[in-house]
């Protein structure tokens, strides 16, 4: 039923006491101020000032009922909790502190961090947090913290680092914590970890698990376990390139079918058409999609590419697609074409492979098709220049696309088809 609200006179559904949803939110908002640290709210201001101003308070109001974000958003309100990364690092509150750290960045109450190994602070709180013991807790801690956080540290300073190393670096944290929560389920301790009950835990474990190798070798040097004996990683099979109507059947579902999501039928598109690694589809930016002379061109190597239609009218909407109100109530513009959770940073390529596997894209064997298919028409120069592929394996699949399938694999085993 709408009412006048008590508070501004508009005539809106009260949402609380008398007052309209907006009306409400202020209220709130006002007290949390009023009641806070000076200091702290000062530096909050811009960030509470965009909270009042959402253009859907509702959702402002659900988030500071149920969020643990809110929750913390108060404690830096009142001084109990210094505005600082470090101590979002030491909160272990899931994704709300990441989410919350993100629009406090963007509204200048945090500065940005300098590299992304400082970003794996609260990783290593979350992982930690899966880890019920002590000892074992402040061994993960120690392992991520001085061995792979400071390894990162120390290749970006040297300007080593790549973008596949922030990723290594999660990986050999996660999978230490995987084993350490397994051995807890059973009873069992770091230092009681034996051979068989690797060997236990390497079958049935995750398909990373190969990485507790960096883990297991710095256990030993500390003194926790004995040396242990882990495989390395298994060399991947071949995967034959996917059958060229099939290609296409998923091509014509891609662009047909409007129920599907935007984003998953832009880049299945580009892999199947263009033969885009998940890997670089997930670090795509807007800022890579331009228009030019009336046509959309993709910047997917060092030279812009003009996308077919209705790849291009897909691809647009995409880009010019505002993302919606965040779980913190503020509105943030990723500058990622497929943006993740966290709308301030790009959707993971494990994230993106699982959308499209979805569909029935097999991400290798969908590229390998199109790849083979490019290959036919355009020279490995073009190749590369337009398509991001580097000179050697432009080559390689210009050859490959005159011979058969025998010659592939053989190319494959050789290890010359990258």
């Amino acid at each position: 039923m709408r009412q006048v609200c008590r508070g501004c006179g508009a005539e809106e559904t009260n949402y609380l006491a008398g007052r309209c949803a907006r009306c409400a939110l202020r209220e709130r908002l006002d007290e949390l101020s009023r009641r806070g640290d000076p200091t702290a709210v000062a530096a909050l201001r811009p960030y509470l000032e965009a909270l009042a101003a959402n253009p859907k308070p509702q959702t402002v109001l659900r988030w500071m009922g149920k969020s643990r974000g809110y929750k913390t958003l108060r404690e830096l309100a009142s001084g109990a909790l210094p505005l600082s990364h470090e101590a979002l690092d030491g909160l272990e509150r899931g994704q709300s502190t990441d989410f919350l750290r993100a629009v406090l960045v963007r509204h200048g109450a945090l500065p940005e961090r300098g590299g992304r190994s400082a970003a794996l602070g609260s990783f290593i709180a979350r992982q930690a947090q899966r880890v019920p013991a002590d000892p074992e807790r402040l061994a993960l801690r120690k392992f991520a913290t001085w061995r792979v956080q400071a390894e990162l540290a120390r290749a970006e300073r040297q300007g080593h680092a790549k973008r596949t190393s922030h990723l290594y670096a999660r990986t050999k944290i996660r999978v230490a914590a995987d084993l350490l929560a397994w051995l807890a389920e059973r009873g069992l301790g770091l230092a009681e970890l034996r051979q068989e009950h690797l060997d236990w835990w390497l079958a049935e474990g995750p398909s990373e698990c190969h990485r507790i190798r960096v883990f297991l070798a710095w256990a030993a040097r500390e003194g926790i376990v004995a040396p242990l004996n882990a495989p390395p990683a298994a060399t991947r099979a071949h995967v034959a390139p996917l059958d060229p109507h099939q290609r296409l059947r998923l091509l014509r579902n891609l662009l047909g079918d409007e129920e599907l999501e935007l984003g998953d039928r832009v880049a299945g598109s580009l892999l199947l058409l263009f033969a885009q690694p998940v890997s670089r589809l997930a670090r795509l930016k807007k800022d890579d999609v331009a228009e030019r002379d009336g046509r959309l061109f993709i910047c997917l190597g060092k030279e812009p590419l003009a996308l077919p239609e209705p790849l291009a009218t897909l691809t647009r909407a995409l880009r010019d697609r505002r993302a919606g109100p965040a779980s913190t109530g503020v509105k943030l513009d990723s500058p990622w074409l497929f943006p993740g959770l966290r709308l301030d940073a790009a959707i993971h390529e494990e994230a993106l492979r699982r959308r499209l596997r979805r569909l029935g894209i097999p991400a290798r064997a969908g590229r390998g098709a199109a790849a083979i298919e490019l290959a036919k028409t355009l020279p490995a120069a073009i190749l590369a220049d337009l398509l991001g592929f580097d000179a050697g394996t432009a080559e390689d699949w210009t050859q490959l696309a005159s011979g058969e399938w025998a010659r592939y694999a053989a190319a494959r085993r050789d290890g010359r088809c990258r």
